[in-house]
This record gives structure tokens, C-alpha cells and sequence, in this order.
């Protein structure tokens, strides 16, 4: 196996101002126009679409396909956060009501949705732990992901019977345990997927690591 880089990422570096330009220039015409917000996110994230992927794909081939699916799961786990703090920013920033708050893609702010892509996590998780079962972050990573699935097959199955979206959950202001935490539902679940990433991004450090260390010299 050819030994890892210093990291996928340094080879791509050169291009990340390049990116960083284009999306500038874009994001900035695109709101003097005054377009939807999730066209102005689109303008903003598709010139590091190339950047990222190459990046994956550049693990996939100095390590292997384990290590560079927990980078595609890191990074799509990190869009899922800024999605996330644009919501936070959009309630406790702009004042905008919970109507109109849905982050920057607000079409895929609905509980079927939200569901499936914390299932998405934990099964990802699970299937990286088959490969990478001494990584303790990863095993942490597990068991805050699933509690987090199950606040959303709480909050579906109240969907499903109600039809009212939005609702608590079980540890929100107002929820089915106890009445829940002195936390909006937005404010818990941005926490709680922020307690899934830190550990998901230093599991990842930790497995990198441990690549390098027993790559063999070449």
C-alpha cells in the first residue's frame, strides 16, 4: 500500500483559493440579484464540490475505501452542522419565526427527512466500526448518534399522528421527558449534532494517524 500524505487534504490546498474566490464572487452577485437563499448556498458550495472530492478520492487511493468513506461521513456530517447554525442565526440573528427559519436548503427541513439522514449516521457509523472497532471515538460517536435517532423517531411518529411538525421530542422545552431541557428544539438538536461531529473529526484525526504509523516506508 503507498503510504499515506500528510493528510489527503494538502495536495488540493493550492486550489482551495481558488475556490474560495469563485464562491465569493458568485455568492455576492447571486445576493445582489437578490435569489432564494438555497440558490445562493448552491453558487457558494458547488466550486469546493471538486476540491472535496478529490480529496476523498485521494484517501481512497494512499490509505483505503474504510478511511476515505469516514472523510465523505465527516464532510457531509459537517454540511448537515452549517445547516444547522444558518438555522440558529436565521431565529436568534434575523428574528425570522420558526416558518421561515429551514435553514439554507428549507426543502429538506421536514421530519421524514430529518429522520432518515440521522439513520443514515448511525448505520455509516456502525459499518465504519466493523472496520475501525478500536476506535473508541467512533464507539462514542454511536451512542450519541443513536439517542439522536431515537429523538426523531419520536418526533416522526408525533408527525405521523398529528400531523403538526415541529414538535419537541423528548429532551426540548416542553418535551416528553420531564419536560425536557431549558432548550428550543433548534438549540438541542444543534448540540446534538455537534456532539456527533467532534468526536466523528477526532476519530477521524485518530485513525489517520494509526494509517501513517503502519504504512510501510516508501
Amino acid at each position: 500500500m503507498t503510504p499515506p500524505t500528510a493528510f489527503a487534504w494538502r495536495p488540493v490546498l493550492p486550489w482551495a483559493a481558488v475556490a474560495l474566490t469563485i464562491a465569493g464572487a458568485g455568492v455576492a452577485l447571486a445576493v445582489d440579484l437578490d435569489v432564494p437563499i438555497w440558490l445562493i448556498g448552491a453558487i457558494g458550495l458547488a466550486p469546493w464540490l471538486p476540491m472535496l472530492a478529490i480529496a476523498v478520492l485521494r484517501t481512497w487511493r494512499t490509505t483505503d475505501g474504510g478511511l476515505a468513506f469516514y472523510l465523505a461521513l465527516v464532510l457531509t456530517q459537517v454540511g448537515h452542522v452549517a445547516e444547522h447554525v444558518v438555522q440558529i442565526a436565521q431565529l436568534r440573528l434575523f428574528g425570522l419565526d420558526g416558518e421561515h427559519a429551514h435553514g439554507v436548503f428549507g426543502a429538506f427541513d421536514i421530519e421524514s427527512v430529518h429522520f432518515v439522514w440521522n439513520a443514515w449516521i448511525l448505520l455509516a457509523v456502525g459499518l465504519l466500526l466493523i472496520r475501525f472497532r478500536n476506535n473508541r471515538w467512533l464507539w462514542v460517536t454511536l451512542l450519541l448518534a443513536g439517542w439522536h435517532l431515537a429523538e426523531h423517531v419520536v418526533l416522526l411518529a408525533s408527525y405521523l399522528a398529528t400531523g403538526v411538525a415541529g414538535g419537541p421530542g423528548l429532551l426540548a422545552g416542553g418535551g416528553l421527558l420531564a419536560g425536557g431541557l431549558p432548550l428550543a428544539r433548534p438549540e438541542l438538536h444543534l448540540v446534538y449534532n455537534l456532539g456527533e461531529t467532534v468526536p466523528l473529526l477526532v476519530g477521524l484525526g485518530w485513525q489517520w494517524r494509526r494509517a501513517r504509523a503502519s504504512a510501510p516506508p516508501g
